[in-house]
């Protein structure tokens, strides 16, 4: 598809660069990622390598979603204030994005859980409760994103946000 929209071309070159990153650091974590066994509390078990890249990529891209909601929704805020005249009524979603993006992060924050996570063999593999708390806010965040974002698609494939004239 070829278009002249830099906006859309940036998009699409973000998009890419994204699904390459994730897909390198999928076939590292499943890949490479179950080489090393060790013996512990008379088991054999598997370390994988690539556990802690796979958390920060989470992370990054839990961060670059939350980042993008609130920028464009900024971005959309601001272009609906600028283009509106006094007789007319403001529409747009701007307010809602935010609403949604300051509650699914809170909730996710107040459900997350700090118990210590136990390893096969009995012992804790990570006591801080900072990074217990954020991989708990960034897990619940996901599951809320992807709700809405199958909510979203069924409401558009119903034609709910068709515009009207």
């Amino acid at each position: 598809m070829k278009t002249d929209n830099k906006q859309i071309k940036a998009s699409s070159w973000a998009l890419g660069i994204l699904f390459v990153i994730s897909a390198a650091v999928l076939v590292l974590f499943f890949g490479v990622g179950y080489g090393e066994t060790y013996y512990s509390g008379n088991k054999n078990l598997t370390a994988p390598h690539y556990t802690g890249l796979l958390l920060i990529w989470l992370y990054a891209l839990v961060g670059i979603c939350i980042l993008c909601v609130l920028l464009f929704g900024i971005a959309a805020a601001i272009r609906n204030l600028k283009s509106k005249t006094k007789g007319q009524q403001r529409t747009g979603f701007a307010g809602w994005v935010f609403l949604f993006t300051f509650a699914a992060v809170a909730a996710s924050y107040f459900l997350a859980d700090t118990s210590k996570l136990l390893l096969g063999d009995g012992k804790t593999w990570h006591e801080d409760v900072l990074d217990l708390t954020l991989a708990d806010v960034c897990l619940y965040s996901i599951y809320a994103l992807v709700v809405v974002a199958l909510l979203c698609a069924l409401l558009s494939m119903l034609g709910v946000f068709k515009a009207r004239k």
